[in-house]
């Protein structure tokens, strides 16, 4: 009756199987007495057999609310992965916004034992799906800078080469129109 008191949920069922065995090798006892003693000792066993249960029941629910929470946070980049984005300031946006998702799933406890590990793949697999579209999209960007750095290069020494000109009319024109390409 004492291990109703036990915040411990595990620890209390834990004990009272230690009891049950004890009550098993205590022995009999006076005929008159033996069914109050065992009625008594049933109902206290009862008491904490319900509470490990609900213990468990609400262990698994939280783990399915957990589940839910995880799945919806996986969406969540899986859309992002759709997104057609063509500014960096376009994918610093989503990279904040999947940076505060990853954030969120790391607040979010355990999912149900058989789901956890598939659950975090899917996570897994959509946010390095962003990251490596994200670093592919950087790539090409730093490609296009280059190749009009090397572009803007040569504008620069057609313009050094006519610097010297003394055709006015001629070299004019031609300023123009390496202004218009740059």
């Amino acid at each position: 009756e004492k291990l109703n008191e036990e915040e411990d949920v595990i620890s209390a069922f834990h004990q009272l199987q230690d009891l049950h065995q004890q009550y098993r090798e205590i022995g009999p006892v006076a005929k008159e007495l033996r069914e109050q003693i065992w009625e008594r000792f049933k109902a206290a066993s009862t008491v904490i057999n319900k509470k490990h249960q609900q213990h468990f029941e609400d262990l698994r629910a939280k783990e399915e609310e957990n589940l839910a929470k995880k799945t919806a946070l996986c969406e969540k980049v899986e859309a992002a992965n759709q997104g057609e984005y063509k500014t960096a300031k376009d994918w610093e946006k989503v990279t904040q916004e999947i940076i505060e998702i990853q954030k969120e799933w790391r607040t979010i406890g355990f999912a149900p034992q058989k789901m956890n590990v598939k659950i975090f793949e899917r996570f897994r697999i959509a946010n390095d799906e962003f990251f490596n579209k994200k670093a592919e999209f950087f790539k090409g960007l730093k490609d296009t800078y280059s190749a009009n750095l090397e572009k803007k290069q040569q504008l620069v020494n057609k313009a050094k080469e006519l610097a010297d000109s003394t055709d006015w009319k001629k070299t004019g024109d031609k300023f123009i129109a390496l202004q218009k390409e740059w």
